[in-house]
């Protein structure tokens, strides 16, 4: 009777397993289950964590995961080894590539949480990410300037004693995809470029800021013309200008673009290409910048730039500012000076690229001298202009010049200005 009744129950087991509806739901579950299982083992496994105390030492904002033990698949990566408590690469070989037939997508930087006190390896181990991801970055300048490289920092926490710690993987794992053919290769090439051009903007920008920052007290009501010809885009005026409009826009009168003109003409005071704007947004100030250096690249091969035509129209134009500030590249010669007498105002000289203290284009000291105004570089302010007597020496930023009929004549050091 037992056995009856356990074959009759088996039979019906049979019966309801060979229905094909519930065949599904049986997959159905079991996938869903496996999906869940491994979410799960793959979240205790690698828990991620907060990323204040390191985002800053990035390229970019990191992930922070911790693991008892990291692994990673040899298939399409790079394992740049590290010693425990070192960010010196025992394998630089295995990435010096001089060819760009793969583009990293992942970095993992790979250390080991030991002693396991969270607030000890803050002290201990922040200068130590710093330096892993710097040794990276002087292998290939790629890591630095792929802004859609993800980032990651894996840490380890699993070893209970030195020797274990020691044990683990270290260093840089890069998960790259590979790029099979010239086109995609030169491709990437231009991406590095693009990024890397922005990023010498920012850098540059930024150190722009603190000539702002110095002079917040005396600048007000400001009427700013910035040279946006090509020869200014590595010099990070637009981040300049951003930050002005984002922390002193009341004290922004308005905005002058100049940009060596729109058309060939080279003739004195009318070359154009010089747009005003009472631009507020900060977020607007890039495409403003953009929109009027296109209107005049390739339109003028001339090196040299309309500088004085800008700030008298530009003056012209305005009739509410304060203070004359102009954002010019040093390393361009000024084509106009021969104007200099039209402008009786002090104009503020913000110089872009200059290398040394030495190295002040004399045409910007000329009109500094001139308009009894003044000339900031990202470490100096220079302001000691004022009219001398004929025949007087006077010693402006370390170089000597000797004043001739109202005119400054410069007697030491030759300045060489890039061309």
């Amino acid at each position: 009777m037992y056995s009856l009744y356990n074959k009759t129950s088996f039979q019906k087991f049979l019966q309801i397993t060979s229905n094909n509806k519930f065949r599904i739901l049986v997959i159905l579950i079991a996938l869903l289950f496996g999906f869940f299982t491994s979410n799960v083992f793959a979240a205790d496994s690698l828990r991620l964590t907060d990323n204040t105390i390191v985002r800053n030492l990035f390229p970019k904002n990191p992930k922070v995961y911790f693991t008892g033990k990291y692994d990673f698949q040899d298939s399409n990566t790079i394992h740049l080894k590290m010693n425990y408590g070192s960010d010196k690469i025992l394998n630089p070989k295995t990435l010096i590539n001089g060819e760009r037939d793969k583009r990293p997508r992942r970095v993992d930087i790979v250390m080991t949480l030991y002693p396991s006190d969270l607030e000890n390896w803050r002290e201990d181990y922040k200068d130590l990410i710093a330096n892993r991801i710097e040794s990276l970055k002087e292998l290939d300048s790629a890591f630095y300037y792929d802004r859609g490289i993800k980032w990651n920092l894996i840490l380890q926490d699993n070893p209970k004693n030195l020797y274990q710690a020691k044990k683990q993987i270290h260093g840089v794992v890069i998960h790259y995809s590979k790029l099979p053919s010239i086109k995609h290769q030169n491709n990437y090439k231009r991406i590095l470029k693009k990024f890397e051009a922005n990023v010498t903007a920012q850098v540059a920008g930024k150190k722009m800021f603190e000539v702002a920052k110095r002079n917040k007290e005396n600048w007000k009501n400001m009427l700013i013309v910035t040279d946006c010809s090509g020869s200014m885009a590595p010099y990070g005026s637009e981040v300049l200008l951003w930050h002005l409009l984002r922390t002193d826009k009341d004290d922004v009168s308005k905005f002058a673009f100049f940009n060596d003109g729109e058309k060939e003409s080279l003739e004195i005071g009318n070359a154009g290409g010089v747009y005003f704007t009472s631009i507020k947004d900060y977020k607007k100030i890039g495409r403003a910048i953009t929109y009027f250096t296109e209107l005049g690249y390739d339109k003028n091969s001339d090196h040299a730039e309309n500088d004085l035509e800008a700030i008298i129209k530009s003056v012209n134009n305005s009739y509410d500012h304060d203070d004359v500030v102009v954002i010019v590249d040093n390393n361009s010669p000024v084509r106009d000076m021969e104007l200099l007498k039209q402008i009786n105002y002090p104009v503020r000289i913000v110089l872009c690229g200059v290398d040394k203290k030495e190295d002040i284009n004399p045409d910007y000291i000329k009109l500094a001298y001139h308009s009894k105004g003044s000339l900031h570089t990202v470490e100096d302010d220079i302001d000691q202009f004022k009219k001398n007597k004929n025949g007087e020496i006077v010693m402006i930023n370390k170089v000597k010049y000797k004043v001739e009929e109202d005119e400054l004549v410069q007697l030491t050091k030759k300045v060489k200005i890039r061309h």
